[in-house]
C-alpha cells in the first residue's frame, strides 16, 4: 500500500472568496508591515473545507488558503543556503562595530527564512500518517510560525532596528526548545509506520538543521550584546575563544565524574595522555560531545566491574597540521552487535529510553542541562554525531564485545571548514538503493 503524501495540487471550493481572501494575503507577504502569524498544521487540505481568517489571522492547514501559503514557501525553499565558517563568525567579533553587526543582522534575517523552510518543506514530504501525529505536528506548527515572524522583518539599517530583531531572534529561541522531545516522541511513536533509514535521514537533517539555525541566532545575540558593552565602554568577554583539549577533557572528567557518583558509587580513574592542542570551535559542542563520550564509560564501567576494582578510563589527545583528535578507551564491557548496529539510529534501536522525553518538556542539548534531566534520554550519541559533523568533524566508534570500546572524535583546527548543511533531502533520496547510510561506519583517518 502506498502512504498517502502531502500534494501540491489542491482543490478549492467557494473559488471566488478564497482568491480574495488569498490576494490579500499575498499582498501582505511581500511587505513589511506587522501580520499576525500563521499557524499551520499537518493535515491534508479538502475541498470542502469552510475555514476562514479570523481576528487572529490563524490559518489552519485544512483551510484552501493554506495551498497559498505553500506558494509563498516555494521561493524561499528554492533558494540556496548560504554556509559560514567559524573563521568568518571569529572575524566578526575581533573586527565588531556598527556596520558589522548591521550586516550581520540582515545576513541572519535573510538566511534563517530560508533553512526554516528547507525543513518546512521536509515535514510536508513526510507520509500523511506521520504528519498527523500530534508531536510532529506541534514541532511543524512551530517551524511555521518562525518562519512567517522571521521572513516579514525589514531590512535592518539602525541599532534600534537590530534590537526589534533581537526580540524576535530570542522568541523563537524559547519557541523551539520544545522542538527535540517533540521530534522525538513523534518518530518514536511513528517507527512502525515509516522506513527506519527514512526516518534516520529525517531526523539527522533536521536536528543538524537545528543547530545550525541556533548558532546563527546566538551568535548575533552575543555580538549585539558585545557591541552595546564597547560602546558603553564596559569591560566584555569573547564570544570564541581557543579551546585546550585537555582542558576541555578535564571539565568534561569533572562533570561525568560527579554526575556518575551521584548515587553513593565509586568512579573509575580517569588517566590523560597525549600532547596538548589548542583550536577554535563552540565550547558547548565539544563539551557536550566529550562528556557524553565520557559519561557512556563510566556508566558501563561502573556497571560492570565490581567497585573494589574498576579498570582506569583512558583519554588520548594529539593533533596533526589540520585537526585536533580524542580518543576515548574504556574496559565497560563492549557492545553486541545488536546494539552497535543502531549506535547513530532513531528508527533502528530500541526507544524504551525515548520514553523518557515524555518527563522533559525541553531540550536544548547542552551540558548545562544534565544537572536538570537526570534520566538517561537515549540521544546523546545521535547528537553528538550531529554536533562533530556540523563544523566538518567526525565521530566514530570501535567495540570488542565482551571487552571495552574506543571512542574517536576529530575536529578541525582552525574553523575554516563550511557549515556541514550538504544533506540529501528525505524527497530525493526516494526511490535510491540504499547506500549504507546510517548504518555504515564511516573511515576514520589520524
Amino acid at each position: 500500500m502506498h502512504s498517502i503524501r502531502f500534494s501540491k495540487v489542491r482543490h478549492f471550493s467557494s473559488h471566488a472568496r478564497v482568491t480574495q481572501q488569498a490576494s490579500h494575503i499575498l499582498k501582505e507577504a511581500t511587505t513589511h508591515a506587522p501580520s499576525p502569524i500563521v499557524s499551520c498544521t499537518a493535515f491534508p487540505l479538502t475541498s470542502n473545507s469552510t475555514s476562514r481568517v479570523t481576528s487572529e489571522s490563524v490559518i489552519n492547514a485544512d483551510s484552501n488558503l493554506h495551498f497559498y501559503r505553500n506558494k509563498l514557501l516555494d521561493k524561499y525553499v528554492q533558494e540556496d543556503t548560504t554556509p559560514i565558517t567559524l573563521r568568518q563568525l571569529l572575524f566578526y567579533e575581533r573586527q565588531l562595530n556598527t556596520d558589522r553587526l548591521l550586516k550581520s543582522a540582515n545576513y541572519v534575517r535573510q538566511e534563517l527564512p530560508v533553512r526554516i523552510s528547507h525543513r518546512i518543506r521536509e515535514f510536508q514530504n513526510l507520509p500523511f500518517i506521520v504528519g498527523t501525529n500530534p508531536h510532529i505536528k506541534s514541532v511543524y506548527d512551530i517551524y511555521w510560525q518562525a518562519f512567517e515572524r522571521l521572513r516579514k522583518v525589514p531590512p535592518i539599517r539602525t541599532l534600534e532596528d537590530n534590537d526589534n530583531f533581537c526580540d524576535k531572534l530570542i522568541e523563537s529561541l524559547e519557541s523551539h526548545m520544545v522542538a527535540i522531545p517533540n521530534l522525538v516522541l513523534g518518530i518514536s511513536e511513528c517507527e512502525q509506520l515509516i522506513d527506519s533509514d527514512r526516518i534516520d535521514r529525517f531526523m539527522h537533517a533536521t536536528l543538524r538543521s537545528r543547530v545550525s539555525r541556533r548558532v546563527l541566532a546566538e551568535q548575533h545575540l552575543a555580538l549585539s550584546q558585545r557591541l552595546k558593552r564597547i560602546l558603553n565602554k564596559i569591560s566584555h568577554d569573547t564570544v570564541f575563544s581557543s579551546c585546550s583539549a585537555r582542558d576541555t577533557v578535564s571539565q568534561c572528567v569533572k562533570l561525568a565524574r560527579a554526575h556518575s557518583t551521584a548515587d553513593n558509587v565509586q568512579s573509575p580513574d580517569v588517566m590523560i595522555d597525549g600532547q596538548d592542542a589548542t583550536f577554535t570551535y563552540i565550547f558547548d559542542h565539544i563539551e557536550y560531545v566529550i562528556y557524553q563520550l565520557l559519561s557512556n564509560s563510566f556508566r558501563h564501567t561502573i556497571a560492570t566491574h565490581p567497585q573494589n576494582n574498576l579498570p582506569p578510563i583512558k583519554v588520548t589527545v594529539c593533533s596533526n597540521d589540520a585537526d585536533v583528535f580524542f580518543r576515548i578507551s574504556d574496559q565497560g564491557g563492549g557492545m553486541p552487535a545488536s546494539i552497535y548496529n543502531q549506535l547513530w539510529s532513531y528508527g533502528q534501536r530500541p526507544h524504551a529510553r525515548f520514553g523518557n522525553f515524555r518527563n522533559v518538556s525541553q531540550l536544548a542539548a547542552r551540558i548545562t542541562e544534565h544537572d536538570q534531566v537526570t534520566v538517561p534520554l537515549g540521544i546523546g550519541l545521535p547528537m553528538s554525531r550531529v554536533y562533530t559533523e556540523y563544523w566538518g568533524g567526525d565521530i566514530n566508534i570501535v567495540t570488542m564485545d565482551g571487552w571495552g570500546t574506543d571512542a574517536y572524535v576529530r575536529i578541525p583546527k582552525f574553523g575554516t571548514q563550511l557549515e556541514n548543511l550538504d544533506f540529501v533531502s528525505v524527497s530525493e533520496e526516494e526511490g535510491r538503493e540504499d547506500e549504507g547510510w546510517p548504518m555504515s561506519h564511516r573511515r576514520f583517518v589520524v
